[in-house]
């Protein structure tokens, strides 16, 4: 069951951290190659298969890092779905509501927030994933 494990984490581990590395790209040449009045709409509606692609990969992770009996590496993809889904179910709705209202102060403040979660989460994933491949045969 190890080995399956540590199949299941490093093919997590990689999958989540190549997502996330894409999704500031693909954000960025949408804003930059399509209207503003497209780009907007069109990148709001990737969110929800971004954060099921998060927590999926997230999940697998998870499961091999259980599977192996290493319960400090399981806290990180733990920590990534458990703020992930704060992201999805609170902090996108209240962002969307700003922008409905008109407040981009606090728009700008916690669309800054969701930047940095998402960085610090890539970071966790990254991490972890370094750490895997560092280890000896």
């Amino acid at each position: 069951m190890r080995r399956v494990g540590g199949i299941l984490s490093v093919t997590g581990l990689g999958l989540l951290a190549g997502g996330m590395l894409l999704f500031p790209l693909f954000t960025y040449l949408a804003f930059t190659r399509l209207p503003m009045n497209v780009a907007g709409p069109f990148v709001k509606g990737c969110f929800p298969s971004y954060y099921g692609f998060m927590l999926a990969t997230s999940g697998l992770a998870l499961i091999g890092y259980l599977l192996r009996r290493a319960a400090w590496p399981a806290l990180a993809p733990g920590l990534i779905i458990a703020a992930t889904l704060w992201a999805w179910f609170w902090l996108i709705p209240q962002l969307n509501a700003y922008q409905t209202a008109g407040n981009t102060a606090a728009f700008n403040r916690g669309h800054a927030l969701s930047v940095w979660l998402d960085g610090i989460e890539f970071l966790a994933a990254l991490a972890l994933l370094i750490r895997e491949g560092a280890k000896p045969g």
